[in-house]
């Protein structure tokens, strides 16, 4: 078995916990642009009580000047970008499953997501264990 092929079967055991975390770096790229665009509420809020005081309230000085806020978004949505391109890259390396014909697509959903005994996928398939995983790998390691 070629190396890309492991690296293959290892993306499309971990499909949907990659395309979740994926997403989930979206939202807070997100969040981080909107952040730097400024519209975003920061700082402490005061209370209506607060607010209609005579009274000086106390604040807070934040250690950093805004200008560093700033660059610390700026590298918190490039780290997050590149963080997206690689699951993205794990992703594309699954859709290569969609290159073999229908039956070893469904052996392999059945293999590593159905969650069901290797001898069972590999009667219902008509095949013996070690048969069915040398098929699998040879019909891999031809789209690799």
């Amino acid at each position: 078995m070629k190396t890309s092929t492991r690296l293959l079967i290892s993306a499309y055991k971990e499909k949907y916990r990659i395309q979740k975390e994926k997403d989930e770096k979206q939202l807070e790229l997100l969040a981080v642009r909107h952040r730097m665009t400024g519209l975003s509420k920061s700082g402490t809020e005061l209370t209506p009580e607060q607010e209609n005081s005579s009274k000086p309230m106390p604040t807070t000085v934040s250690p950093t000047h805004d200008d560093q806020k700033f660059l610390g978004l700026m590298e918190r949505a490039d780290e997050l970008e590149r963080e997206i391109d690689f699951l993205e890259l794990a992703l594309r390396q699954t859709l290569k499953i969609d290159r073999l014909d229908l039956r070893d697509q469904q052996m392999m959903h059945e293999l590593y997501h159905g969650h069901r005994p290797v001898a069972d996928v590999a009667h219902d398939f008509g095949f013996e264990k070690k048969a069915m995983y040398r098929h699998l790998y040879g019909a891999l390691d031809a789209i690799t």
